[in-house]
């Protein structure tokens, strides 16, 4: 009788030490498992808003009415004011199709509601019309501050919870790239608005991060 419960505690401690072996070894497969998805997730964006400044009353866009005739080399400005926008004609065959904006202005107020463009010096040239649409622009500074690299395409700016725009389309158009790390992205866009900006947030992968405007 007692060699009998002697072999049941010994085939007892035996079943014992096999599931703890079983429990270790899928412990460690579980920890294996576990780190290999961590080495192989995608490093979450990391980024911040160094800056974020507006220009309200700016010349933000322009239509050309008539591009004139006989035009040569010159600049225009806004009519009859005193403000800073300045641009420079782009000309082909006489006639203007389009303008190289140097200075924005600034404080240009938004009425009246249509503002002419003209020559600052005098030009050969005839018949010029171009209206200047005034708004709002601002001006951000972006740092990639993580490990992987961010596609400008796969982030996105909001101004006061609105207007969202792509990280690839600023006001010089969409220009899609790739902010390295350690990198910044320097942007500055139309909020569609005429009204001061107040905070803006940029989100990128799921990550959001927001600042105000000064």
């Amino acid at each position: 009788m007692g060699s009998v419960a002697v072999g049941a505690m010994v085939i007892g401690t035996s079943m014992l030490v096999v599931f703890a072996l079983a429990i270790a070894s899928l412990d460690n497969q579980v920890e294996e498992s576990i780190a290999q998805i961590e080495a192989t997730a995608e490093p979450v964006a990391q980024f911040t808003i160094d800056d974020a400044n507006d220009v309200v009353g700016a010349v933000v866009n322009y239509t050309i009415n008539d591009g004139g005739a006989n035009y040569t080399a010159g600049q225009v400005e806004v009519n009859g004011s005193t403000g800073t926008f300045l641009a420079d004609l782009v000309i082909s065959g006489g006639v203007v199709t389009g303008l190289e904006i140097l200075d924005h202005g600034s404080s240009y107020l938004n009425s009246p509601t249509t503002y002419y463009l003209e020559v600052t010096a005098a030009n050969n040239g005839t018949n010029l019309n171009i209206t200047a649409t005034i708004g709002t622009l601002v001006y951000t500074n972006i740092t990639n501050t993580g490990s992987t690299s961010i596609h400008t395409d796969d982030g996105w700016l909001f101004t006061d919870g609105a207007n969202p725009i792509n990280l690839s389309a600023n006001y010089d158009g969409y220009n899609p790239g790739i902010l390295f790390p350690g990198e910044t992205l320097s942007l500055y866009y139309y909020t569609g608005s005429y009204d001061a900006a107040t905070r803006i947030a940029v989100t990128i992968d799921g990550v959001i991060k927001g600042s105000g405007v000064a």
